[in-house]
């Protein structure tokens, strides 16, 4: 019985899309950081232990422990820090997923946080001010991921249980400001994280009318180091071995039209707006969503 729910939990995982997986990886990571404190006799959400997973002002930390530029990127303050983020990111992460693909959420969230924590480092330590302390990051990667569904969509529109509709670009501009002054009020230095988060996202939409697709090359470097190939490539490789240049040819001209059109649909998003779509685009990019 044991072993079926563990294979079910498995099948839940790598069968859900990129949101899924991500709030699943922060949910367990907290429980084993949690768990780790528990067995050494801390009983708080964050302690001795935990601050070997998270980035530091002093950038000595940073260098000598090199993991933590990635693993603070799934830890949170405390617990209801984590509930929300993990609301946050379901719900903006599912917008950007549906208006562009699943492929496009896991690099916002972590280069995002990645960005947001090297200005952390690079502000502080320029200005002279930098100490011992530490951030988490996973409010960073969120407030990324947030801010760059906006600029894509600024128009969407999302029920609010008082207000009723109300455009995202409202909710997103109100959503980003209390979190800035909230933190620079407090003369807590996680400001200049969140100010890279934020800048980041609206980085990551702009580059799509770009050459240098960021969300590309993050997933064409993450296909490099797994050595793995896309599921459509693979299949009819080995389909039509027999024939495997003339397949190939035909498979990589398809996937530059596709890739091409995706493209020009993005930049059109980004430049007059997804209202902008004719009816044919918009069931493309829904379509290119599902099967990305």
């Amino acid at each position: 019985m044991q072993s079926s729910i563990f294979q079910d939990l498995k099948s839940f995982i790598l069968s859900g899309n990129m949101v899924t997986k991500l709030i699943m990886v922060n949910l367990g990571f907290s429980i084993l950081l949690f768990l780790m404190n528990a067995l050494i006799g801390n009983s708080g959400f964050a302690h001795s232990v935990t601050k070997y997973f998270l980035v530091s002002e002093n950038y000595i930390w940073d260098l000598t422990h090199p993991w933590v530029i990635l693993t603070h990127l799934f830890v949170s303050n405390n617990l209801m820090d984590l509930i929300w983020n993990m609301l946050i990111l379901y719900w903006f992460g599912s917008i950007l997923g549906d208006m562009v693909g699943d492929d496009k959420v896991l690099p916002v969230y972590i280069l995002g946080g990645v960005f947001g924590a090297l200005l952390y480092i690079f502000v502080l330590n320029i200005i002279g001010i930098a100490g011992f302390g530490f951030i988490t990051g996973c409010n960073t990667a969120v407030l990324s991921l947030i801010v760059a569904s906006a600029v894509l969509v600024p128009n969407y529109n999302i029920r609010l249980l008082i207000f009723g509709n109300v455009e995202l670009k409202i909710v997103v501009i109100i959503y980003v400001l209390l979190q800035l002054v909230y933190a620079y009020t407090s003369y807590n230095n996680v400001f200049y994280a969140l100010l890279g988060g934020v800048l980041f996202g609206w980085l990551y939409i702009y580059s799509f009318s770009k050459v240098w697709r960021l969300d590309l090359k993050f997933n064409n470097f993450l296909k490099a180091v797994s050595f793995k190939r896309s599921n459509l490539n693979k299949n009819l490789s080995v389909k039509y071995k027999s024939k495997g240049v003339f397949y190939n040819k035909k498979i990589e001209k398809s996937k530059k039209e596709f890739d091409k059109k995706l493209d020009d649909i993005l930049k059109k998003i980004k430049e007059k707006g997804y209202e902008s779509l004719t009816e044919s685009e918009k069931e493309f990019l829904f379509l290119a969503s599902k099967n990305k």
